[in-house]
């Protein structure tokens, strides 16, 4: 009888995935009145990687958080914010550390490449997914979300005015709106044939991954650097080894004091036609690997993974459509790239956004017609492709150490322009809570692919198509990689809108630091230019959050405090974690 009565229940959005896009969603949709059910196959705790933040996301959370009123996604936000909250699984993130290598040589100091996340702002996170997810759904639950673990959406029926989601259990869902959450397992694509067949996308990329154990500081086994400029050890942000031809993450849940997770996620990218699979388990090829890169192999030497190893075929995908009648696709559903600069859950948090507003309307309104959603095909079309071009032209740059140094220093300028709009959108909606502010995060003008003169960021649209087509000129074979490198050093020293205090056009300069003196100086010079809306938008971007920085409910500022004390040798030890064997 109780099924029966399931089944007949008619729910307003049926949401297919329990990992941290349909969670989010669910709990914004369910604290705003919507009837959600939530719908997986699997139960949590779930491996799943994609664990490391950027300033844009963690913002973004914040964003979300405010708008749809559920505070819980703002401890997301700031590791502390999740250690005290949440878990004390996760790692913290002071960094993206970039450091390139040569087969068969020791890694040299001199190339090395840094971003340093601004203090200033906040401190980002290395989420241990399976903690983080299964509290997520948690949230989503205590707003009303009903969910069903263990139960796989085997077919889907979108009808007229209702989508029959059919269950391995023989049970049925019945929803007004259906959104697949559900990953590159997506049983709407496969339903209605919505992948693209060949892929569209440029990048190519396959994968092996695994979560180690005895995984040493880089900082430990690395040759010192000599006036670096880096303020922060590697060992406490993101560690990006790169080559010719892919990139290693190296990911450490165990890297402060207070950690009480001994795990480090890694992980290996590669271009299937420079490194094509060879025929051999994944242990072995990640052992030879090891062997090729010296240093590398220095810091694994005691390391042990502790989980099977997952290896991929091309792990790219692309969606020929992400909207349909009473259904759309989201984040990794729709397509996915490469976890190369943590752009999916940035992602997932613009389309989150974008959804959930829409969605409440076509509730409250009783009107799903496609028409209404058909921004969505936009937005998520947008982000894939403008991650598409962001991922083939690193890739590309790791031929040539000068030409990756060069691009780094792009990419660096797009993480700052980002964050500068998502900062002053967040700042301007706490004050007016106006959702018109926040219009222009779902137009974002920094994914422009085309360059229209009357817009008032042309200068720095044209900058970053003009290196897009230079990658590209060296795909095709047109350009050497030195002289592309080159070429995009004088466009980025030729450009008078970039601050000068950031550093990013000084070759000298290993690390991008937006610092507290940095701010400033920065914010002395957007005084003494002429005033132009990047002018404006640099100087909002610091000063509008800045204000907000010791508001009440922003930050955990006494957990900061915490764990800057446990660094302290003796004051700090009552604090600390005791590691196995300590008394």
């Amino acid at each position: 009888m109780q099924q029966q009565d399931d089944e007949q229940h008619l729910y307003d959005v049926a949401i297919v995935g329990s990992g941290v896009a349909g969670t989010i969603l669910a709990a914004c949709l369910s604290r705003n009145g919507a009837d959600v059910v939530l719908i997986d196959a699997d139960s949590h705790p779930k491996f799943t990687i994609g664990e490391s933040t950027i300033p844009f996301t963690s913002m973004m959370m914040r964003l979300i958080a405010e708008r749809y009123g559920v505070p819980e996604i703002k401890h997301l936000a700031t590791f502390e914010g999740v250690y005290r909250n949440i878990t004390t699984q996760c790692g913290v993130k002071r960094n993206f550390g970039f450091v390139y290598h040569r087969d068969g040589k020791r890694q040299d100091p001199v190339e090395r490449t840094r971003f340093e996340v601004p203090k200033i702002t906040h401190t980002e996170n290395h989420y241990y997914r399976q903690d983080i997810d299964a509290w997520m759904m948690h949230v989503a639950v205590k707003y009303g979300t009903k969910v069903r673990q263990h139960q796989a959406v085997v077919d889907v029926d979108p009808g007229d005015d209702v989508v029959t989601l059919k269950l391995s259990t023989g049970a049925e869902v019945r929803a007004k709106f259906m959104v697949d959450a559900g990953g590159h397992r997506s049983v709407l694509a496969k339903k209605l044939s919505l992948r693209e067949e060949p892929s569209r996308f440029r990048h190519q990329s396959r994968g092996m991954f695994n979560h180690f154990t005895g995984v040493r500081p880089f900082d430990e086994v690395a040759k010192p650097e000599v006036h670096s400029g880096f303020r922060t050890r590697w060992h406490e942000g993101t560690l990006h080894h790169m080559f010719d031809g892919g990139w290693m993450w190296v990911i450490p849940f165990d890297n402060h004091e207070r950690a009480t997770n001994p795990l480090c996620s890694v992980g290996v990218m590669m271009d299937p036609r420079i490194h094509p699979m060879p025929d051999c388990p994944p242990e072995e090829e990640f052992n030879r690997f090891l062997h090729t890169y010296p240093d590398i192999a220095t810091q694994f030497a005691e390391a042990k993974p502790v989980r099977n190893w997952t290896r991929t075929d091309r792990i790219q995908y692309s969606p020929r459509q992400t909207v349909g009648h009473r259904w759309c696709l989201t984040s990794h559903a729709a397509g996915f790239i490469d976890p190369l600069f943590s752009r999916g859950m940035s992602n997932t948090l613009e389309t989150v956004h974008a959804l959930t507003h829409r969605l409440l309307d076509a509730i409250q309104e009783d009107d799903f017609s496609v028409e209404r959603f058909k921004f969505m095909q936009d937005l998520e079309q947008d982000l894939l492709d403008f991650n598409d071009d962001l991922c083939a032209n690193a890739y590309l740059s790791f031929r040539d150490w000068k030409l990756w140094n060069a691009w780094f220093r792009v990419w660096s300028l797009g993480q700052i322009i980002a964050t500068f709009e998502v900062n002053r959108a967040y700042a301007r909606f706490l004050e007016t809570r106006d959702t018109s502010v926040l219009d222009q995060l779902e137009h974002a003008w920094w994914r422009g692919r085309t360059v229209q003169e009357n817009s008032a960021y042309a200068p720095a649209l044209r900058l970053l198509q003009e290196v897009n087509d230079t990658c590209q000129d060296v795909q095709r074979g047109e350009l050497t990689t030195g002289a592309a490198a080159d070429r995009i050093l004088g466009r980025l020293r030729e450009a008078d809108f970039i601050p000068p205090a950031f550093g990013v056009a000084d070759l000298g300069r290993q690390c991008i630091d937006a610092n507290f003196y940095g701010s400033m100086k920065t914010l002395l010079w957007t005084r003494r230019q002429p005033e132009s809306d990047i002018t404006k938008l640099t100087w909002e971007g610091l000063t509008l959050f800045m204000k907000k920085r010791f508001a009440r409910g922003e930050f955990e500022l006494g957990e900061e405090v915490k764990q800057r004390v446990a660094e302290w040798p003796l004051v700090g030890r009552p604090l600390r974690v005791k590691q196995a064997g300590e008394t």
